[in-house]
């Protein structure tokens, strides 16, 4: 008996669209449009762009899909089960409403979310609404190496610290840049922040948000609203229930007051050292996460992972040292994007959950939020 096929639309035919799935250095697929392509149980049958070269270039490796200049054209012509969203940060509150409201069975919402929680809390708003559910691209969720790494941690004995790094040469932080997402922060920062919870979290109970008060200086203008017995207006922050309220080192800004380098550090009850930092001084781009528990390490990153177990020293009589563990192997592909577009079948099919979830993405907002408030 033949499987079902479904059917899908790709909103934005660029860089990750489209043109990162031609780049002969990267594990493929790379792009949205190839892995959804690779995928035998899906059917690309409709994809837009505003940018119109970048729509022939698509429509040249999809001829039989049909193109629109627009999402609002293409949802008036054309319905599909999946639709992915491949546009710009600032675009993807606008892109991902308008995706809802065409009613799809499953929408693919590139990371981040949204610029801010803001917008991303309109987004869930609109999603609960009209029923309709979202599968975030945080990669790591659905990369070999990485759920080989998460298998391992029971390996390793108690978590002792868990050490996140991104270097590259993008600015951390740029406040002039909020309305367009252009800063480290928020673009790659959101994958280095949702590997970390990934690894937090216990299996099938991810983290989640909750709302608290924020405690304010009280000037003489508050004071004397409270003496006088007038109602003073609360005002709430959304937080992350595991990784919250951190202690900042090492900000680094440029002559233009830039944030250029952050360590965002905090105590969690799985594991009481864990340490963000984000540098945007580097040239080279470096994606990193070292996990060491009582007895052996963890490190992985692009391009490499690592496992070390307790053993006797060769070096020491009557010591134990950390060495490398050759009975486990890395996968030889992660399949992160292949997994994720798996895993959106299964989830159609009615088979499997979905592993990266509008509210993960929303999870790892909020951190990336708290810092951001800190940097400003």
């Amino acid at each position: 008996m033949a499987r079902k096929k479904y059917t899908a639309a790709l909103i934005g035919c660029g860089r990750i669209g489209y043109s990162l799935g031609l780049d002969r250095k990267r594990e493929q697929p790379a792009s949205h449009n190839m892995a959804l392509k690779d995928n035998p149980r899906i059917k690309i049958v409709a994809g837009c762009d505003t940018d119109e070269t970048k729509l022939i270039h698509w429509h040249e490796a999809n001829k039989k899909a049909i193109v629109y200049p627009n999402s609002a054209t293409l949802y008036s012509r054309t319905k599909t089960d999946i639709v992915t969203i491949a546009v710009n940060e600032n675009a993807h509150m606008r892109e991902a409403i308008d995706a809802i409201r065409s009613k799809p069975r499953l929408i693919i919402l590139e990371k981040p979310v949204a610029l801010n929680l803001r917008e991303a809390e309109r987004i869930k708003e609109e999603a609960d609404e009209h029923q309709v559910n979202i599968l975030i691209n945080h990669e790591r969720r659905f990369a070999e190496d990485f759920i080989a790494a998460k298998k391992y941690m029971s390996k390793i004995g108690e978590l002792q610290s868990i050490r996140a790094e991104l270097c590259s040469s993008l600015v951390v932080y740029n406040r002039a840049e909020e309305k367009t997402g252009a800063y480290s922060l928020i673009h790659d920062g959101t994958h280095l922040v949702d590997a970390v919870l990934f690894f937090l979290e216990e299996d099938g109970k991810p983290s989640e948000v909750k709302k608290v008060p924020v405690k304010k200086e009280r000037s003489g203008l508050l004071s004397k609203a409270e003496n006088r017995n007038e109602e003073v207006r609360t005002e709430f922050k959304t937080i992350n229930t595991i990784l919250n309220n951190p202690v900042m080192s090492g900000i680094y800004r440029d002559e233009k007051g830039n944030v250029r380098q952050m360590s965002a550090h905090y105590s969690t009850e799985k594991c009481p050292d864990v340490s963000i930092v984000i540098s945007g001084r580097s040239r080279f781009f470096g994606f990193e996460i070292v996990i060491t528990g009582t007895e052996g390490r963890i490190c992985i990153g692009n391009g490499f992972l690592k496992f070390y177990k307790r053993e006797k020293s060769s070096l020491y009589t009557g010591f134990y040292s950390l060495k490398s563990d050759k009975r486990i192997k890395a996968p030889k592909k992660t399949l992160y994007f292949a997994n994720m577009v798996k895993n959106a079948v299964e989830f159609l099919d009615g088979k499997k959950p979905l592993r990266s979830t509008l509210q993960t993405g929303i999870n790892a907002l909020a951190v990336l939020e708290e810092i951001k408030e800190k940097l400003k």
